[in-house]
Parts: C-alpha cells; structure tokens; sequence
C-alpha cells in the first residue's frame, strides 16, 4: 500500500484511489485528486493519496478489488479526519471505519456503461453496483455537476439532499497567458479513447471539411480502446499527415506545449461528467467546438467559449469547425471569454468549495 504524506494539519485528510495514476495515460481522475489534493495542501491541511502498491496485480480491475478489500483495516490504524472514497474505491469502508466518509463520484458508471459495448460494458455494469453500494453507504456524495446529480438520483437511489456539487479545477498558476494566435488551423482533441468520446465523429468531420481548409490539421492525444479503430478511420479517409493521432504523451508537459499549439479544441463526447480537458483548452485561450450532451454545457458557455452541437451529429460537427476555421477573429473572442471565465474553476477556490462541505456548511 501506498500512502504519499505531506506537512501541516488543519485537517487530515486521505484520498482512496485504486484508479490510473497518471494523467498521461488518459486519467481526468487523477489529474483531478492531484489538483485537489495540492490546493487542499496550499490551505494548510494534511493530505495523504492512498493507492495500491505498483508491485500488486497488473490487471486494473482486480487490482481494485483487492484494494477494497484490504484499505479498510489499514485505515482503522491511520488518524485521519475525514476519508473521501473515489467512484468504488471505499465501498466498505462507511460502515468499518468510524471516521467521516465522503463518496466522490466524477463520472457515473452507471451513465458511462450505456455508451460501451461488450465486455467493457459488462465490466461497467459490476463496477456501477459498487459504486451504487458506496453511494448509498456515504452520508454525503460529492460531484462534480448537475447532470451527475441527476444521474447518481436515478441510477442509484441517492437523495437529493445527500448530494454536493463541487466542480473540477484547475491550477492556473501552472498555464501562462497565451501569446496571440494568427491564422493557424490546427485542431486539438485530448481524450482518453472510449466510444462514448465520440472521436470517430471528429475524424469523418476533418474529413469533409479538408477540401476547403487544406492546410488544416488534425491532433488527437490519447489512448484508450478506440485508438487502433481511429487509426484505421484515418487511413480509411486518406488523411495522412494532415491527422495524427499520437497516442499518451509521456507527459503533462508535452500535452500543454500541444494546447498552445492548437487553435481550436473539439471534443465530440456524448457522456461527460465534468470534462476536465475542456478547463484546459480555455486556461489555453482556445476556442471549443463540442457538444449539448451531459455536463459539456455546464461547463462551455455556448456562443461565448465556443460552439455546441448535436451528440453524433457529424454534419453539425463538420459546420462549427469551419465556421471557426473560417473566422480567426471569432476564435480569438471565443478563446478570451474562455480564459477569463475559467477562472472560476482555479483549484484554491474549488478547494475551497470542497471544505465547505467537509465541514457541514
């Protein structure tokens, strides 16, 4: 078992997360915890992260489970103030550990599920029972938006009342003002690799609008189960340089550089809980072209951050890139609006969102 400690004590607070530790592998989660846990820090509170050890099992599900099974003992014997459980991570512990519990849900298994196919989504299925049971166990749930509220209502049977909403951040210390943009046509997408992310939709629609925007390129950052099929939907359209689809990139470093390189963002998901990607592109000064689907419009301003259309509509996709691509000066009024307007979600004021309700305000 891990348990990654800091200095100072207002409050001690531990993290359990079982889930993909590095945000280079596609995690909003753990770019997530991170933030939040260095924001908490900054306030004065003691904060550990507790995963499990990189020596145990290498399949992630049931390094998971087994997880779950041996934290709660290992918690009896630490001194923390309150405990925040992550999705599943936690599901036994409400009722083991007498120190107060927060189940954190980011994205709702439940609603995730109904995009995936197969074994992914049977895998889902097992996993949303689990959440189920540790929302329903925790006396108070935390979110990061009213569609997941929502969602973790019907799906799971929790109260309105035992919900909090407390959004996603960012460090914006970390993301300097971008330098002025002229008349570049790259677009960006950063995106773990699912189904419901909807790439596939974002290719066919570089696809029609390339004839008319031939210097135009496309980026795609990521991996993830639909990375091989993407790759195989480019060649199929005889895109080649013009899209690249470059995988996980060894870093957070390496994906920002890519930020303030593009010119516009475009993620065509359907199921977003937060979507984390999205405070980036406007921390970068990017115009965003997205969708109405779950969280995406609570978190893009649409006509003032950038253009939302239609989940799955790929003509609606292919006609917001190029009314961007067309119009430089629009993406540069949709990319300053952005940039001011995600100063809301800077991680000291979240953190400071996430102890009001830790502490029963």
């Amino acid at each position: 078992m891990r348990i990654i400690e800091t200095t100072g004590f207002d409050m001690r607070i531990a993290f359990l997360d079982s889930w993909l530790q590095q945000v280079a592998e596609g995690s909003g989660t753990a770019a997530a915890i991170g933030g939040l846990g260095r924001a908490l820090r900054a306030h004065g509170h003691h904060v550990a992260r507790i995963s499990p050890l990189v020596a145990w099992p290498s399949n992630l599900t049931l390094r998971r489970l087994l997880f779950n099974l041996y934290v709660p003992a290992l918690l009896r014997t630490l001194p923390y103030d309150l405990i925040v459980g992550v999705d599943i991570d936690g599901v036994l512990v409400a009722r083991r550990v007498a120190t107060p519990y927060i189940c954190s849900i980011k994205g709702v298994i439940a609603e995730e599920l109904q995009h995936e196919r197969g074994q992914v989504r049977r895998l889902l299925w097992l996993l949303s029972r689990l959440e189920r049971i540790n929302a329903r166990q925790a006396p108070i749930v935390i979110t990061t938006s009213h569609y997941c509220r929502v969602s973790i209502q019907r799906h799971y049977g929790v109260p309105a009342e035992r919900i909090r909403l407390v959004p996603e951040g960012i460090d914006l210390a970390s993301w300097p003002t971008p330098l002025p943009r002229h008349d570049g046509q790259t677009i960006l997408c950063v995106a773990r690799q699912y189904p419901r992310k909807h790439i596939a939709d974002l290719i066919q629609a570089f696809a029609r609008i390339r004839p008319r925007f031939p210097a135009a390129r496309l980026v795609i950052i990521g991996d993830g189960p639909e990375h091989a099929h993407l790759r195989n939907l480019a060649h199929q359209f005889a895109l080649g340089a013009s899209c690249q689809l470059l995988g996980a990139l060894p870093d957070d470093t390496a994906v920002k550089e890519w930020y303030y390189r593009a010119d516009i963002f475009c993620l065509p998901s359907v199921q977003e809980g937060f979507g984390i990607v999205f405070l980036e592109a406007m921390a970068a000064g990017l115009p965003i072209v997205a969708t109405t689907a779950a969280a995406i419009p609570e978190v893009v301003p649409h006509g003032q951050a950038g253009l939302l259309v239609p989940p799955a509509d790929v003509t609606a996709l292919a006609e917001a890139l190029t009314t961007l691509l067309a119009d430089p000066e629009l993406r540069r009024r949709y990319g300053t609006f952005g940039r001011e307007y995600v100063t809301r979600f800077d991680w000291m004021r979240v953190a400071e969102q996430f102890l009001e309700v830790a502490r029963g305000r």
